[in-house]
């Protein structure tokens, strides 16, 4: 047994390099196949050996079974020689026994042969050589198979790619470096790992490719629309598309108008929201630097240009916009001053007031005669809200409807009438009174001196720019500050008026609040008219009461008589 193991092993040296490869790759198979693996080119094989073989002859100490390749070139470097090709078939079975130890770290030991198979199947051929036309081979499920002689790891995983036109998927696509990161999950789990699960493409293609559309009559040649360039957030740009729309002309007619000062198309709340929206420094960095032609850029960024074109155009706009708000405030509130002011000169000027309350104190001071309240030489306005609060001991009787129902008698008697004016009528006296009620005067007062303050800082801002600019604003700006004064003039005016009113009704001046002076005279004006109408509803209920009874009365006696009259023709017959 030693020598024919000696025999055939000079056999295996005395065979070529290449010749021992070519047996030993066509003799193996893929374990979880069961199939003869494809032979790889010898030439390319042959090549390596050779190569490996004169690295050796170089380096005899070098390690050179990293590699199949390798591993075998050294064990067939020890065979000089060559062999006859029948001696090469008889040694082939030894040297691939000779040759497997190298291999052992790598490759799998190969399958037995099937039952009743003397002979291993051919080999597949070899692609590109023997039949270009083959498919490529199946792909290996073994997960312990290294693909080293099966073939398939040397075959790349082919990349997917949709047959149809697919829907867009937005997302924020990651960094090459940052993927790259330890740390990342990307790195972790590299693409190529078998736990990935690969997606159903087929029902992607299905449902996420875009619709065929039908095919429209070509109107003329299609002008490819490029995507617009903006330098404006979203949020913004919408807004300020927005606001450019209701103008209904371009941009440069817009801007035209804030060069000219025109207000026509731009009131106060138009030139408040155009305030709100002018461009940030960062835009107008991205505005300047932009080397794109004007009509590449969104609508919005366009106005944008057209504007950075009028010169001082956020100080034009400041003063448009204090003009207008000046108009506006000053036309809501000249009317309210003047329905103070006249309220003030009425109460100060009315006749049947001091008449009225006198009456009340008379009145008053009959009913608190011997209380602490009594013998009073005077009271506080509120008190006539009080006239209804005390009841008479007849229902829905005040003593409000008694003073009234008094002097609605009295215009029957015409002595009465002589010695007393008329106190109904004391109700027209307070008419600019009941409409002054619900104005304040304090809130007004600061209205104005905001917008006086700001009418001075334009003007000092005037002062300060471009002589075509002074001549453009500083009239209408002069002219809104001339009225804001006269205001002005009207508000110290009331405070004098105030300061008499609070004298007249024994006030403190500091205290004296004309909303409520003017709220209690429009409640006692309301109760005055209200108290005159049920009193007359009482008056004519009970005249039609009384008129019933003289019905009721009269039908009586008819009724009494004809009895009467009965009763005296019966004795008679």
């Amino acid at each position: 047994m030693a020598e024919q193991q000696g025999e055939k092993s000079n056999q295996s040296r005395k065979m070529g390099p290449g010749q021992a490869t070519e047996n030993l790759l066509s003799s193996m198979q893929c374990p979880n196949h069961h199939k003869t693996v494809s032979r790889r080119s010898v030439q390319k094989v042959n090549k390596s050996i050779q190569a490996d073989m004169d690295l050796e002859e170089e380096n005899p100490s070098a390690d050179l079974s990293l590699s199949p390749t390798t591993a075998l070139s050294g064990k067939l470097e020890q065979s000089p020689g060559n062999r006859s090709p029948s001696q090469q078939s008889v040694s082939s079975s030894s040297q691939g026994q000779s040759a497997m130890p190298a291999l052992v770290p790598l490759l799998p030991a190969p399958p037995p042969l099937p039952p009743g198979c003397k002979m291993p199947p051919p080999p597949f051929p070899v692609p590109g050589i023997n039949d270009p036309s083959l498919p490529p081979p199946q792909p290996c499920s073994n997960p312990e198979c290294s693909h080293l002689t099966c073939g398939y790891g040397a075959q790349p995983h082919p990349k997917k790619t949709p047959t149809l036109r697919m829907k867009v998927f937005h997302w924020q696509k990651l960094p090459s470096d940052v993927v790259r990161q330890s740390s990342s999950m990307w790195a972790v789990m590299p693409s190529s790992s078998k736990e990935l699960v690969e997606p159903d493409y087929a029902s992607l293609e299905l449902l996420f490719s875009v619709p065929p559309t039908a095919p429209k009559e070509k109107m003329g040649p299609k002008i490819k629309k490029t995507k617009e360039i903006t330098f404006i957030g979203p949020k913004k740009s919408l807004l300020l598309s927005i606001f450019l729309k209701q103008f209904k002309c371009s941009n440069e007619e817009i801007a035209a108008m804030i060069q000219k000062g025109d207000r026509s198309k731009l009131d106060a709340e138009i030139l408040r929201q155009l305030l709100k929206l002018l461009p940030d420094d960062h835009e107008l960095n991205g505005l300047k630097s932009c080397k794109e032609e004007k009509s590449e850029l969104a609508n919005a960024d366009q106005f944008y240009l057209h504007l950075l074109e009028v010169p001082s155009y956020q100080l034009r706009i400041e003063c448009m916009l204090i003009c207008e708000e000046t108009k506006v405030l000053l036309e809501c509130l000249w009317p309210k001053a003047q329905a103070i002011r006249t309220a003030c000169e009425t109460l100060l000027t009315s006749q049947r007031l001091p008449l009225f309350c006198q009456l009340i104190l008379k009145v008053g001071n009959f009913l608190n005669y011997g209380h602490h309240t009594g013998d009073a030489g005077g009271f506080k306005i509120s008190a006539l809200l009080r006239l209804t609060e005390t009841k008479a001991n007849q229902s829905h009787i005040t003593l409000l409807h008694h003073i009234l129902e008094v002097q609605q008698n009295c215009e029957i008697i015409p002595e009465v009438e002589k010695k007393h004016t008329d106190l109904l009528q004391l109700p027209r006296d307070l008419d600019f009174v009941s409409k002054a009620a619900g104005i304040h005067f304090d809130v007004m007062r600061a209205e104005a001196g905001a917008n006086l303050k700001k009418l001075l800082e334009i003007k000092e801002h005037l002062f300060l720019s471009t002589d075509d600019l002074k001549i453009q604003h500083a009239k209408s700006v002069q002219d809104s500050l001339d009225a804001s004064k006269d205001l002005q003039k009207e508000f110290a005016t009331i405070e004098k008026k105030k300061e008499e009113l609070a004298d007249y009704l024994c006030e403190d001046r500091k205290k004296l609040s004309l909303e409520d002076v003017f709220n209690t005279m429009k409640t006692f004006r309301d109760l005055f008219l209200k108290a005159l109408q049920e009193n007359q509803e009482r008056k004519e209920q009970a005249a039609k009461s009384e008129k019933r009874k003289k019905q009721l009365k009269g039908e009586d006696a008819k009724r009494l008589k004809g009895e009467y009259g009965k009763s005296s023709t019966f004795n008679k017959n």
